[in-house]
């Protein structure tokens, strides 16, 4: 029997007031790799961004890296910001980076919204949560998800 198990596993934390600070993780049984990346909250733009290969398959792989830098300045709010990820990092240098960059950004409005509930009930404790949600989401016209 062929079996295959890829998990992707994407963490936040917010470092300052104005940045997203993701961790990215893709591992399956051939490849096992990494982001850094920082991502400005007011924009969307990301600032600074580090590709890790633990396992790869070929002495080209790690060469992929140096791609990464072109994430930089690209904003997760602008329309298509997937495309164009696919198109510089994935095409260029490597797919896996670009699946995990995706994730990612496909996580900042949920981390934003974590990060605003949790603002929120440290003023208010019996906020209601359902209601706050609902409230954010309606108040966020530009967001991803």
């Amino acid at each position: 029997m062929i079996t295959f198990n890829r998990s992707q596993i994407v963490g936040a934390e917010f470092p300052d007031d104005d940045t997203i600070r993701f961790n990215g993780i893709q591992v399956d049984h051939i490849y096992s790799m990494e982001i850094n990346m920082d991502v400005r909250i007011s924009d969307g733009e990301i600032l600074a961004i580090e590709g890790i290969m633990k396992r790869y398959t070929n002495f080209v792989c790690p060469q992929a890296g140096s791609v990464l830098q072109n994430a930089v300045g690209m904003s997760l709010k602008e329309d298509g910001w997937d495309r164009r990820i696919i198109k510089e990092i994935g095409r260029k240098g490597c797919e896996h980076f670009a699946e995990i960059i995706i994730e990612c950004g496909r996580s900042f409005d949920q981390a934003r919204l974590s990060k605003a509930m949790w603002q929120a009930l440290g003023t208010d404790p019996d906020l209601d949560q359902q209601q706050y949600l609902e409230n954010w989401i309606d108040q966020q016209p530009d967001r991803i998800s």
